[in-house]
C-alpha cells in the first residue's frame, strides 16, 4: 500500500506521516527532505539555486537515503554518507528549496530515487506532488492544508525549539514569525505557479484542512482512510472489520474522513475524547471504559473488576474444573513483552470467554474479549460488558472504532480475545466461515496471533439450554504466529495467510484435545 500526503509547507505533512507510519507499520518516505538535501548540496558547493543546469548536475550526482532514527525517532536523512538531518532545516535552505525543486531535472532524479526506495514496501510519502506525479496510483491520497498563519505559527515555534502540538505553545519572537509567514506565502506562490509538478491536489485526493485540528485528530482522520482502503481491498471476504452491505457514498474516502473526525454534514465536529486522557473517578460513560486500559480505570471500577474476577475465577475453577495446556509458558512469554497479542479461539458457548478472561486475570494479564454489540439489549448489560473489559463490535460493518480500540489495547500490553467463527458452533467438526478482521487488528498493532482451542464446554450447556451443568473444560494454547514467519509479501497476502494459518492451528489444537480426551467436544 502507498499513502500519498501532499500539501503546502507547514501543513503538518511530515509530523502526521511519521506518526501514521509508526501506527500503521508503513515505511516513512520524507520526499521533502530529499529536495532539501539537494538544496543543501547546492549551497555547500556554491551553486546558485537559480542556475538550473548546475543544480541539475548536483541532483544527478548525489544520492539521498534514509537511516533508522535512534530509539524509534524519525529517520535520519543521509546526503551520500553524511547525516544532514538537522542541516536541511535551516532558514537558508527554506528560502532556496522551491527554486531547486522547480528544476525539472532535479524532480526527475528525486522521483526516480523515491520510486526505487518504495519498491516492495508499504510506504507513506509526503510532499507536494506525491499523488499527482510520484505515485499517481497510490491507494490513499490526502491533500493536507492549513491557513498560512497557522502554518507559520507552527514553523516559528519549531524554530524556537518548541512543540507546536503542546497546549501552551507560544511564539516568542514576533519578528521571526512574520519572516516565516512571508517565506511561506512566497513559497506557496512559487510551488503553485511552477510549470513542472505544481502544487495541487490530485483529482481523487481527499482534502483535509488541519487549521483547527490537533495532530491526533488529523492522524485519526487519515488512518481511517487507510483502514477503509484496506477493507475495500478484501471486500470479497467476510471480515469482522469488513464492509457493510449498505451502498457507499460517491466519495468513500471523504465519508471515512467525516466519520473519523466525528463530523456531520452542516454541523461543527465535536472534538473526540482522547484515549490517553485520565478518566474521572465517577460519571464516566461506556466509551471511557472501552477506550481506556483497565489499569487506567478509576479505583472503584478497578476494585469491582478485581472482586468480580476473583469470584468468577473461584466459581468456574470449582464448577467447571478447567486446565490450560501450554498456558504457563504462554503467560511467561506475555510477561516478558511490552505488547499484547491477538488470541483466536473456537467458540462453543459463553463459558470459554469467561474462563479465558479470569485465567488471564489470575496471571496478571488483561484479556479483553470482543463481543457482538447485539448483546447490548439494555444499559445494564452494556454496563456489565464495559466493566469486564470487553470491547463491542458492530458486525457486518467497517467497525474502525473497534479495530482502533483493540490496537491501542494491544499496544498498552493488554491482549484481545476474538472468535473468528463469529458465532457459537454446535456441530461436531464443523469449520464455519471465518471473519478475518483479527489478522488486520494484529497487523495494525504490529503483533502476533495466538491460536487457542477449547473442548468440554458442549456438555456445560447441552442443546444450548440453561442452567449450566458442572463439567471439566480443557484449553490448549498454541505458539504465537508472527507475520514474519508466513513467508509471503504484500499486506493483503499476509492477511490472507495469517487468517488461514491461525484458524488451521485452532482446529488442529482442537483435534489434539479431542484425541487426548475421547468423547469430549
Amino acid at each position: 500500500m502507498i499513502v500519498a500526503i501532499d500539501g503546502p509547507a507547514g501543513s503538518g505533512k511530515s509530523t502526521v506521516a511519521r506518526a501514521l507510519a509508526a501506527r500503521e507499520g508503513l515505511t516513512y518516505l520524507d520526499t521533502g527532505a530529499m529536495y532539501r538535501a539537494v538544496t543543501l548540496a547546492c549551497l555547500e558547493r556554491g551553486v546558485d539555486p537559480a542556475d538550473a543546469d548546475a543544480v541539475a548536475e548536483v541532483a544527478k550526482a548525489v544520492r539521498v537515503s534514509f537511516a533508522p532514527g535512534d530509539g524509534g525517532a524519525a529517520p535520519r536523512v543521509l546526503l551520500d554518507i553524511q547525516d544532514v538531518t538537522e542541516a536541511i532545516r535551516t532558514a537558508e535552505v527554506d528560502r532556496a528549496v522551491s527554486a531547486v525543486s522547480a528544476v525539472p531535472a532535479v524532480r526527475e532524479a528525486m522521483v526516480a530515487q523515491q520510486r526505487r526506495i518504495a519498491e516492495g514496501h508499504d510506504v507513506v510519502a509526503e510532499g507536494r506532488d506525491i499523488g499527482t506525479v510520484v505515485f499517481p496510483k497510490a491507494e490513499v491520497k490526502v491533500f493536507l492544508s492549513a491557513d498560512p498563519e497557522a502554518r507559520a505559527w507552527r514553523r516559528a515555534i519549531e524554530r524556537e525549539g518548541g512543540d507546536p502540538t503542546a497546549p501552551d505553545a507560544k511564539v516568542h519572537d514576533k519578528k521571526a514569525y512574520k519572516r516565516v509567514l512571508a517565506d511561506i506565502k512566497s513559497r506557496d506562490a512559487q510551488d503553485s505557479a511552477r510549470d513542472t509538478s505544481p502544487l495541487k491536489p490530485a483529482d481523487d485526493a481527499v482534502r483535509l484542512d488541519s487549521t483547527k485540528l490537533t495532530k491526533d485528530e488529523t492522524l485519526d482522520a487519515i488512518a481511517a482512510l487507510v483502514d477503509q482502503r484496506r477493507g475495500r481491498s478484501g471486500e470479497s471476504r467476510s471480515s469482522t472489520v469488513g464492509r457493510s452491505g449498505e451502498s457507499q457514498s460517491s466519495n468513500p474516502g471523504q465519508k471515512a474522513l467525516s466519520e473519523a473526525s466525528g463530523g456531520k454534514k452542516g454541523k461543527t465536529a465535536k472534538r473526540p475524547k482522547k484515549a490517553d486522557e485520565p478518566m474521572r473517578a465517577f460519571h464516566c460513560d461506556f466509551d471511557d471504559y472501552f477506550d481506556h486500559g483497565i489499569d487506567q480505570w478509576p479505583l472503584p471500577s478497578r476494585a469491582w473488576h478485581n472482586f468480580m474476577c476473583g469470584v468468577v475465577y473461584g466459581f468456574t475453577k470449582l464448577y467447571w474444573p478447567w486446565v490450560f495446556e501450554g498456558g504457563e509458558e504462554f503467560m511467561e512469554e506475555l510477561a516478558r513483552r511490552d505488547k499484547g497479542t491477538v488470541i483466536v479461539q473456537n467458540h462453543v458457548s459463553m463459558v470459554e470467554p469467561v474462563i479465558t478472561v479470569v485465567w488471564g486475570w489470575r496471571h496478571g494479564v488483561h484479556i479483553r474479549p470482543v463481543y457482538k454489540k447485539e448483546f447490548e439489549k439494555n444499559d445494564l448489560l452494556t454496563w456489565v460488558f464495559s466493566r469486564t473489559g470487553a470491547i463491542p463490535v458492530n458486525r457486518g460493518t467497517a467497525d474502525l472504532k473497534m479495530a482502533r480500540r483493540c490496537q491501542r489495547a494491544i499496544q498498552r500490553g493488554e491482549s484481545v480475545l476474538i472468535y473468528p467463527e463469529g458465532t457459537r458452533i454446535r456441530e461436531d467438526d464443523k469449520k464455519a466461515p471465518i471473519h478475518g478482521g483479527f489478522a488486520l487488528i494484529a497487523q495494525m498493532a504490529r503483533t502476533d496471533v495466538t491460536p487457542m482451542a477449547v473442548i468440554g464446554v458442549r456438555a456445560v450447556t447441552p442443546d444450548n439450554k440453561l442452567p449450566a451443568r458442572p463439567h471439566h473444560v480443557w484449553f490448549k494454547v498454541g505458539r504465537p504466529i508472527s507475520f514474519g514467519e508466513l513467508g509471503v509479501k504484500g499486506r493483503r497476502q499476509q492477511l490472507d495467510a495469517m487468517e488461514q494459518r491461525a484458524m488451521d492451528r485452532v482446529w488442529r489444537l482442537r483435534a489434539q484435545l479431542r484425541a487426548e480426551h475421547p468423547g469430549e467436544w
